[in-house]
């Protein structure tokens, strides 16, 4: 797992009445090496605890030079399974000021567990062309600090919920077999990138061999990270898919804090390839740094010499206003004649999910990067990543996938080998006007 150095360490006291919360507990500690002594949450002591989350986190400076990202104190729960879940209401009055509803449901795990995603009704509402599927996750919160998530900027702490078999359990199993039309399982949610706490959390072990159970049922792991050389000893590796955010080298160092060089996650998704995986990069977001185009073709000509993913899809930095992008990114690092086109659209983009950036400079970005990944290669599938149904009429034969009905990168129906497993519970994307 990632060399972090959190500034504290929480464990809700109910993690220590189960011996595999424990067992998880105590690889995951023992991997961090000088932590803090953990401190135990109770009911009595929770308006201290929370007195010191509220205050502790970002420091004034970051020790021995580690990612900021990489001190954000960590606090081990489990994830409550109980419906109705309990009501948290009576301990925020007895908190500090400052302190959050959803402070206290990280802290007492009352964490998404399932979410359906992308349905076809909401994306038509949006204006987002994507694949609906069903989203897992046990961790809120992110090892990295990329600029444009809260929970990379503003995160106070991470929560981890360690009651990993009961989640299997409770929520996988039941999901699995209440959706047969969903092949492709993603384990993403509340804005963690998971495999940054692997081996020792060991969820894919978990996730991988629930997925085994079920014929031709897969599971993305979605991820900017290049922690990957324990997916050698995964025993069911073969159930999972490598999807990565991938970005040019300016936007993984001056942005995307703690993630590594934008080559890192190339060369580790090769190795995931000669490990017999399916790899598939998304350039998402796309930002459109200063000499963006000989940043990104650089980027492209290296993910496409020295690996062969499935699929590539683009995303602008999108679902922002002006205003949140210049309040978040530093605007002198941008490319400034976009930065003009997103400031001169604002008007136009005000209830726009796709903003900042106008239509046509997007438009002007997926040219040329589909341009750049087509003097490489003739073969890999290319799409657009939540991008507008306009978007997609006007570049589809550049693309050269049908939206109704394409390959990306963490779909529903794409499963392994380049290949869609349409059923009649789902055989078309959200671009189509009917879900059957």
């Amino acid at each position: 797992m990632y060399a972090l150095a959190p500034l504290k360490v929480y464990v809700l006291d109910r993690v220590y009445q189960e011996k595999k919360c424990v067992e998880r507990l105590e690889r995951i500690l023992k991997a961090l090496g000088n932590c803090p002594e953990p401190a135990v949450i109770t009911e009595k002591n929770l308006p201290s605890v929370m007195e010191e989350l509220l205050q502790v986190w970002p420091p004034r400076e970051s020790p021995g030079g580690l990612p900021v990202s990489y001190t954000r104190p960590l606090v081990f729960t489990t994830m409550e399974l109980r419906r109705p879940r309990p009501d948290l209401k009576p301990f925020l009055k007895q908190c500090p000021s400052g302190t959050t509803l959803d402070f206290l449901k990280q802290i007492y795990g009352h964490l998404a567990t399932a979410i359906d995603q992308h349905p076809h009704i909401r994306d038509q509402e949006n204006n987002c062309v994507c694949w609906p599927t069903y989203n897992f996750g046990t961790i809120a919160g992110c090892s990295h600090g990329c600029l444009y998530c809260w929970q990379g900027r503003e995160g106070k702490f991470l929560s981890v919920a360690l009651n990993l078999e009961e989640v299997m359990e409770k929520v996988v199993r039941p999901i699995i077999e209440a959706n047969p039309w969903n092949r492709v399982f993603r384990m993403i949610l509340d804005g963690a990138d998971l495999i940054t706490f692997e081996p020792e959390y060991g969820l894919f072990d978990l996730f991988s061999r629930t997925l085994a159970e079920y014929p031709e049922r897969y599971g993305h792991f979605h991820t900017s990270s290049s922690n990957v050389a324990w997916l050698a000893d995964l025993k069911h590796r073969d159930r999972l898919v490598g999807v990565w955010s991938v970005s040019c080298e300016t936007v993984a160092s001056k942005i995307e804090f703690g993630t590594g060089k934008a080559t890192d996650r190339f060369d580790a998704a090769r190795l995931c390839q000669e490990m017999g995986l399916p790899i598939r990069y998304k350039f998402k977001p796309v930002i459109p740094v200063k000499d963006w185009p000989s940043e990104y073709a650089a980027a492209i000509e290296y993910a496409l010499k020295n690996s062969r993913p499935e699929s590539i899809g683009f995303c602008l930095y999108i679902w922002s206003t002006y205003q949140s992008m210049a309040a978040t990114l530093p605007l002198d690092l941008l490319d400034q004649e976009c930065v003009q086109a997103a400031r001169q659209a604002q008007e136009e983009m005000k209830n726009s999910r796709h903003g900042p950036f106008p239509h046509e400079s997007r438009k002007k970005i997926y040219r040329f990067l589909i341009q750049e990944v087509r003097r490489h290669s003739r073969e890999v599938l290319l799409y657009l990543s939540t991008e507008t149904r306009e978007m997609w009429d006007e570049l589809k034969e550049e693309l050269g996938q049908d939206p109704n009905c394409y390959i990306c990168g963490c779909s529903s129906v794409a499963i392994p080998g380049r290949k869609l497993a349409l059923n009649p519970g789902l055989r078309y994307s959200t671009y189509h006007q009917t879900p059957i």
